[in-house]
């Protein structure tokens, strides 16, 4: 008997050691997978703009666990889905607790710029969207026959969270404890400026293993209807390990990352 026991002690060490680093190595193999994509694509394009749209990672699913609050208790479950086919992309934050979300943008990479051509929101029926008309240079909601003119490089409130990643692939010096982060945000209520502080460079215990994380927080005006912290992580690509919607003192939905990042091959649809 005492020599079963002991002939069995090494297998369980090594299968609790499997256990707790399976998900650091799924992780750092998801990172791998991210950077040989990012490094294939700018050596199918090396000159001019087709050389800047390639530091965008390739398409890429990110599966969350999604808890929040809206007028009871929510547990769920969520993903980011990020589609890129040349210039275009297609990106899709949406989850499904009691109450079920989702926030869409499409349109073209324009070097480190994401530029979007359409925007929709959906809270369980009730489906909002915004039309970037370029050829116009304006803004058109559907909640309201107003117009307001497009900035420059500026986003919609899905869009924000993979400009910011770009931004920290990009610029990572921006990215410093105190600093402002501005990005002009287009809403279905209307325009206003995302003006995110850099809280700090934090670990973070995901569902892909621990991950040092930035942590931006944008506090909104009394006036505006959304707020927004997202922890980018640079182990994967910047990617958004993270993300806080807050709509109220009482409403919010976090998302947090549950598994490693998982390739997409399905191209985004041309806008």
């Amino acid at each position: 008997m005492h020599h079963r026991s002991s002939s069995r002690s090494p297998r369980l060490a090594v299968v609790a050691l499997l256990r707790r680093w399976l998900p650091t190595l799924a992780c750092a193999l998801a990172a791998c997978t991210l950077a040989v994509a990012a490094a294939a694509a700018a050596a199918s394009g090396s000159t001019g703009p087709q050389a800047a749209t390639a530091a965008w990672p390739a398409s890429t699913r990110l599966q969350y666990r999604l808890h929040g609050s809206y007028l009871v208790p929510l547990q769920g479950s969520g993903a980011l889905e990020w589609q890129r086919d040349g210039a275009h992309y297609r990106l899709r934050l949406s989850g499904s607790a009691w109450v079920s979300v989702s926030y869409t943008s499409s349109g073209t990479i324009d070097g480190s710029w994401l530029a979007p051509q359409a925007y929709a929101e959906q809270v369980m029926l009730k489906r909002k969207t915004v039309r970037f008309d370029r050829s116009a240079g304006l803004l058109r909601f559907s909640a309201t026959s107003a117009t307001a003119p497009i900035a420059p490089h500026m986003q919609d409130s899905a869009s924000v969270f993979m400009q910011l990643a770009q931004w920290l692939r990009s610029r990572p010096q921006d990215f410093v404890a105190g600093r402002r982060l501005h990005l002009q945000v287009a809403r279905p209520s209307g325009t206003t400026t995302w003006d995110f502080r850099v809280v700090g460079l934090q670990p973070l215990d995901t569902g892909a293993g621990p991950l040092r994380c930035w942590h931006l927080a944008y506090d909104p005006p009394a006036h505006a209807d959304l707020g927004a912290q997202v922890w980018l992580a640079p182990a994967l690509h910047g990617l958004p390990v993270q993300i806080l919607l807050r709509h109220s003192a009482d409403e919010y939905l976090e998302f947090s990352l549950a598994g490693p990042p998982q390739p997409l091959s399905k191209p985004a649809p041309a806008p």
